[in-house]
């Protein structure tokens, strides 16, 4: 073993600019790390070439390889290409997203397939896949024929340079619920319509930030036909600093209601955002949001694709503010002791380390 830094190398379709990479590598480099890019996102067989040709520039010059974030398609190249182990932070699969969540192919088409096969190949020829829930890592391993060995559970965090705490951010003065995400099935963004209609006499307003088919036209048209006055759609990009002080200047934060198998797997973006900011928050019960989430103390729990449930959740936080400040307090303490960048970064080091045959010790 030996006491020289590492190097890694990272091999991707896109930059690491998402925070499901770039949380963990910044850490990394925190840790004296050094990371090399290997990237290119060109259209086609022509990505395949041109990555491989600027990968054979690094060979020799790095320690560990990591196949990116949505780059599934990648990982038996790298097998192919390198000697090294290989991580690949897969999240979760894209058979999942693209054939379970969004039904882009039909099952046993040639495309889905295809998507299968890719995933297969991505978990067999990686040392170690990084994963969202311990849902997930069953999910994978018996799909996929995966040893459990391969696969580990690290969560994905928030992006801390703008989802974190902010006093100077003003509640509004009507009580109000926001909903952050994009428009498909899996989210359940027509649930917050339906119980918005049902709250439609309350004082209570909802904002909707997102965009996408194929539910973005069905939302504005079930606004209209409601004739929802309090229900404000917001479907253009937010910067930053906009979007965290209208998600804190908000009195809850809704998550995913979408009665679709995959929320039974995965803990959403939106979750660890919510959990940042420390905002009262109310989303779908799962198995998975039950690794990490515990009902009453930092988070309300509804069933799926229920919206009298979720209006009875909202209005049980608006009457009772000492139970929003206890959600708040709860949410901001679990993200403090579990979800921190740092700490899922240092997660991943180990790993890292392990790979590599480096002393632990070193952290």
């Amino acid at each position: 073993m030996t006491d020289a830094p590492l190097t890694i190398c990272y091999f991707g379709i896109y930059p690491p600019v998402a925070p499901r990479d770039r949380i963990y590598l910044d850490g990394l480099k925190r840790r004296g790390i050094r990371v090399s890019l290997c990237v290119d996102g060109s259209k086609g067989l022509r990505k395949f070439w041109r990555i491989a040709a600027e990968h054979r520039a690094l060979l020799g010059q790095y320690d560990l390889l990591w196949v990116g974030y949505s780059s599934s398609i990648l990982v038996p190249l790298a097998r192919l290409l390198s000697g090294k182990k290989i991580v690949y932070n897969a999240l979760n699969s894209w058979y999942e997203t693209a054939i379970i969540d969004r039904a882009m192919y039909r099952p046993f088409s040639a495309r889905a397939i295809f998507v299968w096969l890719v995933d297969f190949f991505a978990f067999h020829a990686a040392n170690l896949s990084l994963l969202e829930s311990e849902e997930q890592k069953k999910f994978i391993a018996k799909t996929f024929r995966v040893s459990p060995e391969k696969l580990v559970v690290v969560y994905t965090g928030a992006d801390e340079t703008v989802f974190h705490p902010d006093p100077s951010v003003a509640k509004n003065k009507t009580f109000t619920v926001i909903f952050r995400g994009m428009f498909l099935p899996a989210t359940g963004a027509e649930f917050v319509i339906e119980a918005a209609r049902l709250l439609k006499n309350e004082d209570i307003n909802f904002r909707l930030i997102g965009w996408g088919e194929p539910l973005q036209g069905k939302i504005q048209k079930m606004i209209a036909d409601y004739n929802l006055s309090r229900v404000y759609l917001t479907t253009v990009f937010m910067p930053a600093d906009e979007l965290r002080r209208t998600m804190l200047s908000a009195h809850v934060m809704l998550g995913a209601f979408g009665n679709n198998e995959r929320l039974e797997r995965t803990i959403q973006h939106k979750t660890f955002e919510a959990l940042a900011l420390g905002m009262p928050y109310i989303t779908r019960d799962s198995e998975s949001n039950r690794e990490l989430l515990t009902d009453g103390v930092n988070v309300r729990f509804v069933p799926p694709a229920d919206p009298k449930a979720l209006a009875t959740a909202v209005l049980e936080l608006k009457d009772n503010p000492a139970l929003r400040a206890a959600l708040s307090a709860g949410a901001r303490a679990l993200y403090e002791s579990k979800l921190k960048n740092d700490l899922l970064a240092g997660e991943v080091y180990k790993h890292c380390l392990r790979l590599t045959n480096r002393f632990i010790s070193r952290q």
